[in-house]
């Protein structure tokens, strides 16, 4: 007789296949609905032409039809009828790959809209486009096909992607929106990058200044692990100091400091808005803390040879004069090598331990759980053999993951819900779920811009 594991095992496995067959049907049908909407604008362009006297009357009443019909705003109309007629005329792969099941309508939708500054009548650019793109999707979540999506887009097309990088800067701005209770939306539209390395750094402030107070308020931290003047802690760093004692139980919400750490980071970006003097901003240990991006830059890019888009890694390409701005001030470059697929190889030099660290993090640039896009920097580095059952401390046995997913392969796990992850050679990890159902999580490659 089966036991209660098994039986729970065998339905939980049960379960994911038909909603696995389930997602199938719905791609197929989403596929047929994006064929007519798709029709629907072709006729449209053949009983009046663009441009033409009563072109805009006639669109317009399309619209509301489609919209009444489907329930659905008079954007999300347009983005679906535009979506659905892009793969009757330009994406054939992706719709193939749409009405065969293979990917989610919107890993379409994502896959059309990176396209998007490729000239209309250039088959070849979306040809090339979508030779990398589809069989990527094919494997991966729609959010990391829109980064990979992006770069492919920037690699095929890269004086337009530029060009539209350069403009958009212009659109640089600040908003202020109130809300309720006394509050309000205070908005920043700037470059990825220097976006996501503010609040790296409001991150990294916040975080020296909870334990700061911790420190003041009795925590005996001792030795190099107590935290310096200014220092930038990474999150495996903050979570050993956090973890010191009771007083930590909640890393977010530490006993000393009753606000978050979403809180303070609000308040660390106020106060540095309205307290420093743009005049003569004074160097402290505070301020010499700085955020942290990760940033791909073609040698002869950096060197102003070319104009090739540089990526930002995990979210796709930036402008190059933008990047070689934050290459001028950064603290260290690393090199990457690269097979001719775009596959990272080796950087610099890995022996000493933090070079491991960041050629990982190069490597792998988001947590390495199929699906995950955590960022490698704030992921831990798991041994996918137990270093306490003998796993090697080996970049062959090392990958990034986040807190969570790392809590999958703990031992103290039940049996029921202990997840076990292999990596073989180029990277590749293996995962086997509970059920004994297999998952690989193969490394990002790198787009190569020519």
């Amino acid at each position: 007789m089966a036991s209660s594991t098994d039986d729970y095992l065998i339905r939980g496995g049960e379960i994911v296949d038909r909603c696995r067959e389930l997602d199938r049907i719905i791609a197929r049908a989403e596929a047929e609905k994006a064929a007519l909407l798709g029709e629907r604008v072709d006729r449209l362009l053949a009983e009046v032409p663009p441009g033409s006297a009563g072109y805009e009357a006639a669109e317009r009443s399309m619209f509301a039809e489609v919209s009444s019909a489907l329930r659905i705003t008079r954007g999300a109309t347009a983005r679906a009828l535009g979506i659905g007629w892009a793969l009757q005329t330009r994406f054939p792969q992706t719709r193939a790959s749409l009405a065969s099941g293979e990917i989610s309508a919107r890993h379409a939708a994502m896959i059309v809209t990176a396209a998007a500054p490729f000239d209309l009548s250039d088959a070849d650019a979306h040809q090339r486009f979508e030779q990398q793109v589809v069989p990527f999707a094919e494997a991966e979540t729609a959010a990391r096909t829109e980064a990979f999506a992006k770069s492919v887009a920037a690699a095929v097309s890269p004086e337009t992607i530029v060009e539209r990088h350069r403009r958009a800067r212009g659109d640089r701005r600040i908003t202020v929106t109130d809300l309720d209770d006394g509050m309000s939306l205070f908005t920043i539209l700037i470059p990825t990058p220097l976006a996501h390395a503010a609040y790296d750094r409001v991150t990294a402030i916040g975080r020296q200044v909870s334990l700061t107070r911790a420190a003041q308020d009795g925590a005996a931290f001792e030795g190099p692990s107590a935290p310096q003047p200014g220092e930038e802690l990474t999150d495996e760093q903050y979570q050993r100091l956090a973890g010191f004692g009771s007083m930590f139980a909640d890393l977010a919400e530490p006993l000393t400091d009753a606000r978050k750490l979403d809180e303070i980071r609000a308040d660390i970006a106020t106060d540095l808005l309205l307290a420093a003097r743009s005049d003569s901003l004074i160097e402290s240990g505070l301020d010499s803390i700085r955020g942290t991006v990760q940033v791909t830059i073609a040698g002869s890019t950096l060197a102003a040879r070319d104009d090739r888009p540089a990526e930002h890694d995990g979210h796709g390409p930036i402008a190059p004069d933008l990047a070689r701005r934050l290459a001028g001030t950064a603290h260290h470059w690393e090199r990457l090598f690269l097979d001719p697929t775009g596959m990272l190889t080796r950087t610099d030099s890995y022996a000493p331990t933090e070079r491991m660290r960041r050629h990982l993090r190069a490597r792998d640039r988001h947590c390495r759980f199929p699906g995950c896009r955590m960022p490698a920097g704030v992921c831990e580095i798991d041994h996918n053999h137990d270093h306490a059952k003998g796993g090697a401390t080996d970049l062959g046995n090392l990958c990034c993951l986040c807190t969570g997913h790392h809590a999958l392969k703990h031992p103290d796990n039940d049996l029921r819900w202990r997840w076990s992850a292999v990596q073989s050679p180029g990277g590749v990890v293996t995962w086997i779920s509970p059920e004994g159902r297999v998952y690989d999580d193969v490394p990002p490659p790198r787009v190569q811009f020519v």
